[in-house]
């Protein structure tokens, strides 16, 4: 079995799907409003969540979003 993910893990991962999103226009896209929601029950986390981090995070989020690998550390 896999090593679980922490919250930050799993609302980082939440954060560059909902980006990735975003940053193409496509939030109220059939795609996103079919696949966020279902990341967001897997996760066990909650929009809000997703865009407070979003907030803090914005600058690795954005870039692993583009396609950039943001640096190794603590999320």
């Amino acid at each position: 079995m896999g090593k679980s993910k922490g919250l930050k893990d799993k609302l980082y991962g939440a954060a560059v799907l909902k980006m990735s999103f975003r940053l193409r226009g496509d939030e109220e896209s059939p795609a996103f409003r079919f696949v966020y929601p279902g990341v967001l029950r897997d996760l066990q986390v909650d929009d809000a969540e997703v865009e407070k981090y979003i907030e803090t995070h914005r600058d690795d989020v954005e870039r692993a979003a583009r396609g950039s690998t943001p640096p190794q550390g603590p999320r």
